[in-house]
């Protein structure tokens, strides 16, 4: 499998060289995943929205009305409420989410996504990575998976990577 070649817009190295082995080294792997995770993030500066932003309205589209809270969001982020706050605030203020009242506390607003809110919806970044993993065939999809959910749950154990539960802000 060539993952990448001369004539993609990434330069070629001796790293990209390393790719073409098999197995392919834990360097060429952890090169791979530090250029997709750029690549998601850069995409998220889109529809004058930034990466948080994207993020928050995506949480409030897809997840069952009582998590559709402030500290629903932070907690999903493992953030502290502040900086959850103001990502809320912004997109109320531009008419992407609306803030109703949660009828079990008086505390929590629900956060709702506004019909403008689910047409920019209709235009997320992160659309094209999904179309492309559809065209995983069920081996390939389950090893991602399996990959992905084994980072997720060791690089908080090591360093540097925060501990879940340290919030960030």
């Amino acid at each position: 499998m060539q993952v990448l070649s001369r004539t993609s817009d990434v330069p070629f190295s001796d790293i990209h060289r390393s790719l073409m082995q098999k197995p392919v080294p834990a360097q060429g792997i952890v090169m791979l995943l530090e250029q997709v995770s750029r690549m998601i993030h850069g995409a998220g500066y889109a529809q004058g929205l930034y990466p948080a932003q994207w993020v928050a309205l995506r949480y409030f589209a897809e997840v069952d009305v009582p998590a559709r809270t402030a500290s629903g969001l932070a907690r999903f982020q493992d953030m502290s409420i502040a900086p959850v706050a103001r990502t809320i605030r912004t997109l109320v203020d531009k008419g992407l989410l609306e803030r109703r009242p949660n009828p079990r506390s008086r505390r929590a607003d629900l956060i709702e996504v506004t019909e403008n809110g689910r047409a920019l919806l209709r235009h997320d970044p992160r659309l094209p990575l999904r179309s492309m993993l559809e065209t995983l065939d069920g081996t390939r999809n389950e090893a991602l998976v399996e990959a992905l959910e084994l980072l997720v749950r060791e690089l908080p154990r090591s360093s540097p990577f925060p501990p879940r539960g340290r919030r960030r802000t």
